[in-house]
């Protein structure tokens, strides 16, 4: 049985569909529209992205979604100085988007584990939360 790695086509897309509806591993966090990009759909999420459909004899085996993503790391010179930290936060962002957008970079992820940061992430800059990473599309 060999594997065939191809672009993924508007055909796959009932055999993807099945798949997020069957998987456990990600309850709720995949659609269709994270993989394929419908020219009719104003909802599309439109990101540059790359799609294969992974198969062999027997039919798909997966469907593997490539973008151009920037993860930042970081490390507070004073974790407990709120004030300061938030700024350079909404300054650092700014910084980024301009440089990953300047560098086709299509999402920037950050992972933390501090609850205020998190909640910052959310509330202010309108990340989406994917357990401890969180996503901007840029």
């Amino acid at each position: 049985m060999g594997i065939e790695i191809r672009p993924f086509s508007e055909t796959d897309i009932p055999a993807l569909r099945a798949a997020i509806d069957r998987g456990t591993s990600h309850p709720g966090e995949w659609s269709v529209k994270h993989f394929y990009d419908d020219p009719e759909d104003p909802d599309a999420l439109k990101i540059p992205k790359e799609v294969v459909t992974i198969s062999d004899s027997k039919g798909p085996i997966a469907f593997v979604r490539y973008t151009k993503s920037l993860r930042i790391s970081c490390m507070w010179n004073d974790e407990t100085d709120n004030h300061r930290n938030g700024r350079a936060v909404l300054n650092g962002i700014l910084d980024a988007v301009n440089k990953a957008r300047a560098n086709g970079y299509t999402e920037i992820i950050i992972a933390t584990e501090s609850e205020k940061l998190a909640t910052f992430f959310e509330r202010i800059l309108k990340m989406k939360r994917s357990r401890d990473e969180f996503l901007l599309q840029v």
